[in-house]
């Protein structure tokens, strides 16, 4: 009872040996009787062994039959000894601290970006410019400022961005009508 899993093995021997000692004592019941008186110490000795192994294969089986009622419970259990859970264990955190420094260093990136794009915008600027800068995005970190020159910076280069298309049809348009004049003239000097 002190060890909750069972060997089948065990169990399938037993049934076993008790199905022996239940044909063996069939046997002898069928069998007819030998005239041996019972004051004998041989027939005595015989009844008592086989009481006997009956009653300890009897109690066997009940402690069987017991275990056997009971639910099985199954353990999991990681063992951080072995090597693969501590090999698991130290990628992860090895894989977590990478991911915490990487999405530190995106939002450093994002607002070094978010001042260049600012400075670019202004075609330069004076040292206490770049004081203030550091100050909305460092010292004292002031959101609403961010937000003010990320809609500035944003809106910079969209109108960057429109007056680019607009010089590029203009462009296409000079091309397009140098195109067509030397059509025409060619055309009438081919007349």
């Amino acid at each position: 009872m002190q060890n909750d899993k069972i060997d089948f093995s065990t169990v399938c021997e037993m049934f076993e040996e008790m199905k022996g000692k239940i044909e063996k004592i069939e046997s002898k019941l069928d069998a007819p009787p030998v005239s041996i008186p019972a004051t004998t110490p041989i027939a005595s000795t015989l009844a008592i062994e086989d009481g006997e192994k009956i009653e300890t294969l009897t109690a066997r089986l009940d402690t069987v039959s017991e275990q056997l009622s009971r639910p099985l419970r199954h353990r999991h259990m990681i063992d951080f000894m072995s090597n693969w859970a501590l090999i698991a264990l130290a990628l992860a955190v090895t894989g977590l601290i990478v991911m915490a420094w990487v999405i530190r260093n995106q939002r450093e990136y994002s607002d070094n970006d978010l001042k260049y794009r600012y400075v670019k915008m202004l075609d330069g600027v004076t040292p206490g410019e770049i004081e203030r800068l550091e100050t909305n995005f460092t010292y004292r970190r002031n959101t609403d400022s961010i937000r003010t020159i990320r809609r500035q910076v944003v809106e910079y280069e969209r109108l960057v961005q429109q007056e680019a298309e607009k010089s590029e049809r203009a462009r296409l348009n000079s091309t397009e009508a140098e195109r067509l004049k030397k059509a025409a003239e060619a055309v009438k000097k081919g007349k």
